[in-house]
């Protein structure tokens, strides 16, 4: 007797980006459009400041000054095209809104400890025009979270956990994502020294001399996530200002 056919759905097909893929797999005849929405850069970014009041507003334009349409674009290519992904330190709903509007199949879920700042997230998805989005108050490390996601992402986030938080951290992303999830991470490394003491200037203006801030080389967060199962790829990314950006995207076995 042959064996049932079972239906796949989206919750059980591998988190891949679709859209990756049919660029790696076009054949010259292939006539078949491959660009992304309209709406993908500038125009997103736009419609999330409109929809902020004044402070948040200003702060929006500088946090997407530093993170650039095309940085941004770089890491919605590599997360998954649609599914569950997870937004770490989502604050405001920047990002959720962004990457939100440029996939409307991802069902984003913001985990951030400021309450008002996720009020303000769900507000902000709500004016742009999203919906099915989650946004959750509590430490990242700890909060309840229901399910397997299809992506998570960590932007410039993890050098603001204490060192001997941020393995334990990894290991509970890695635990959170469906075989096949991809983390996408992107945080600051730690040379040229002049980029780094720019950058932590900058850092403490925003939280403070009292928080720690604790920095490490790409190589290093490679060497982490490698001895977590991941499969791991990074870039430096060059920016007018000295930030030293890197973006590690890294895929669970």
């Amino acid at each position: 007797m042959s064996s049932p056919v079972r239906s796949s759905s989206s919750s059980d097909r591998e988190p891949v980006s679709t859209r990756l893929l049919r660029v790696l797999g076009r054949t010259p005849g292939d006539k078949k459009p491959i660009a992304a929405p309209e709406i993908y850069g500038r125009n997103a970014i736009a419609r999330i400041a409109r929809a902020l009041p004044p402070f948040e507003r200003a702060y929006a334009i500088a946090r997407f000054s530093i993170l650039r349409p095309k940085l941004l674009s770089a890491m919605d290519l590599l997360l998954p095209d649609e599914g569950r992904i997870l937004d770490i330190g989502c604050g405001f709903g920047l990002f959720a809104a962004y990457f939100g509007q440029t996939q409307p199949s991802r069902r984003i879920v913001g985990v951030d400890p400021d309450a008002r700042r996720i009020e303000m997230a769900r507000r902000v998805c709500e004016r742009v025009g999203l919906h099915g989005h989650t946004f959750l108050a509590g430490d990242a490390r700890s909060v309840e979270l229901e399910g397997t996601f299809a992506g998570a992402y960590v932007l410039d986030v993890m050098h603001h956990i204490p060192l001997a938080g941020q393995l334990p951290m990894l290991r509970r992303l890695r635990d959170l994502l469906m075989p096949r999830g991809i983390l996408v991470i992107k945080d600051i490394t730690t040379e040229p020294a002049f980029g780094l003491k720019f950058t932590e200037l900058l850092d403490r203006m925003m939280v403070g001399w009292d928080d720690p801030l604790s920095y490490r080389h790409h190589r290093v967060w490679g060497e982490m996530l490698t001895s977590l199962g991941f499969h791991v790829r990074m870039v430096r990314v060059p920016d007018v200002l000295p930030y030293p950006h890197v973006v590690i995207a890294a895929t669970k076995h």
